[in-house]
């Protein structure tokens, strides 16, 4: 346990600083501790290295930069959203965590790991919508990590391969790394070990699908919350194909091999990536994710966890009508083949102005079956399940609403709405208020039910209810059933 008065812990690396958080000084925050060596020169594109331990005590009180990453465009949504301050990148220094500790001497407490969103192209764990002081306020220890994106974090190559066995999940070690640190760590910050439950959020519930489909991390977690993202009804692509993408970049980087590609900086990696038009995401490696997500998982081989599932209930509202938004609907029903006819029927659309709002209807009905699924299969295998959507309004600063966006629970669910720009209710702090307390119960016991909290009941597959999760939280019909139910199909068949 760390010196409550000092704020100084002693892990195996090193002894390190912390700092009393301002706004709840009953919780020490310790920054930027690397959990990995730099991944610079003959590391990147390496499994993260062991971290080379330092000596006398090491400030904890600041962020380290992040992993490189694309910059949201000035003025776009999201960056005014959640990023008003200029990213700070460095690839020496961004596999990093944080911890936020409100244990004393002697406790135990149980511990949260927070994986960022953003698509595997960006995102941090010192985002400003995880300050995690607010949310381990509640009882509870949280971490939140950095991990390598972009080409950087997913690049396969032939000779990586060749080199290594399997090649292209970098940022996926990564979490691993920072899951194994923390097994071996946290009890100095007065964590329990035994008590750790991963969350994630967009990419980073894709990546909790991953920790929970991976042998690797086997005795890491004993819990799961996954928001509004899921691996399964994502084609994940082949080793083979994600070579084919890494040979597509060293022939725009005018790199003769492997060697001259990591001497590139970061930047010409991502300029190139960018000009090619390629993402680099997670992939079936074959090692680190054995094979497909869909067969681990309705197999029961995936690791057995209790889960808290879910996704907003309009996860593209923000999607703005377009002049093809129709033709674009006509192309994407073919997408469903035997099935486009009853696609047409249950996303029904005969202009621009209603093709466009089937985007958020489809994304959110497709978001939602995958979470359910995962939550039906842990299900099976024993394990308790909860489901919710995210129901609560944001308000605009010219009095409006606006219905609940993609990523729009980051600030309630960790109590940062201080954070943010938007005029804030009184029902925003509750419906805050209300979402912490059923993390923190969830993280303490895998059960979100608590004293004062309306009644959550578990999940049985089959069941068209879950929580809706607002400041009048209560449970109801699952939203936009009938969809659910043909997406659920779709990825049971494989359609999509």
């Amino acid at each position: 346990m760390f010196e409550q008065n000092k704020g100084i812990v002693k892990i195996k690396d090193g002894a390190l600083q912390g700092k009393k958080c301002e706004r709840n000084s009953s919780v020490w925050a310790f920054l930027g501790i690397p959990y990995a060596d730099a991944p610079v020169g003959k590391n990147r594109w390496r499994a993260p290295q062991p971290v080379k331990a330092w000596e006398g005590v090491r400030d904890a009180t600041k962020y380290t930069p992040d992993c490189p990453q694309i910059t949201l465009p000035k003025g776009s949504f999201y960056q005014v959203e959640f990023y008003p301050n200029e990213k700070v990148m460095d690839e020496a220094q961004g596999l990093a965590l944080n911890v936020w500790s409100p244990a004393v001497d002697g406790e135990k407490l149980p511990v949260l790991v927070w994986i960022h969103g953003g698509g595997f192209t960006e995102g941090s764990g010192g985002a400003l919508q995880f300050i995690g002081e607010t949310l381990a306020a509640k009882g509870i220890v949280v971490v939140t990590i950095n991990y390598r994106l972009g080409a950087l974090g997913y690049m396969a190559h032939p000779e990586l391969t060749a080199e290594q066995g399997a090649s292209g999940n970098y940022g996926v070690m990564d979490q691993i790394a920072a899951l194994r640190w923390v097994h071996e760590n946290i009890a100095a910050f007065g964590g329990d070990p035994e008590k750790v439950t991963i969350d994630g959020q967009s990419a980073g519930s894709m990546s909790v699908s991953a920790m929970m489909a991976t042998e690797q991390t086997r005795g890491l977690f004993r819990g799961a919350i996954g928001q509004s993202g899921s691996a399964l009804g994502r084609m994940m692509p082949s080793t083979q194909k994600a070579e084919e993408m890494g040979l597509m970049l060293q022939k725009e980087l005018g790199c003769k091999n492997i060697e001259e590609m990591r001497a590139c900086t970061p930047q010409q990696l991502m300029d190139a990536t960018d000009r090619i038009g390629v993402r680099f995401v997670p992939i079936i490696d074959g090692v680190v994710i054995k094979e497909d997500y869909m067969a681990r998982f309705s197999s029961g081989r995936m690791n057995h966890v209790h889960v808290l599932m879910g996704s907003t209930c309009d996860e593209d509202c923000l999607h703005e009508t377009q002049d093809n938004d129709y033709e674009n609907y006509l192309e994407n029903a073919k997408h469903y083949g035997k099935y486009e006819e009853e696609y047409k029927r249950v996303f029904p659309a005969e202009n621009n102005e209603q093709a466009g709002r089937v985007i958020s209807v489809e994304r959110t009905a497709r978001t939602f079956a995958g979470m359910r699924l995962q939550a039906d299969f842990q299900q099976k295998q024993g394990m308790t399940a909860y489901l919710y959507s995210f129901t609560q309004n944001l308000p605009n600063a010219d009095g409006s609403l606006l219905g609940p966006f993609h990523s729009s629970e980051l600030v309630y669910q960790f109590g940062t709405l201080y954070t943010g720009w938007r005029p804030w209710r009184e029902e925003d702090y509750a419906a805050s208020e209300r979402m912490m307390n059923y993390w923190a119960n969830f993280v303490k016991n895998g059960d979100p039910n608590g004293e004062g909290l309306p009644k959550w009941e578990k999940h049985v597959p089959g069941d068209d209810q879950c929580m809706l999760l607002c400041a009048d939280s209560k449970m109801g019909r699952v939203p936009h059933e009938e969809q659910v139910e043909f997406m659920t199909k779709c990825i049971l068949e494989g359609v999509i």
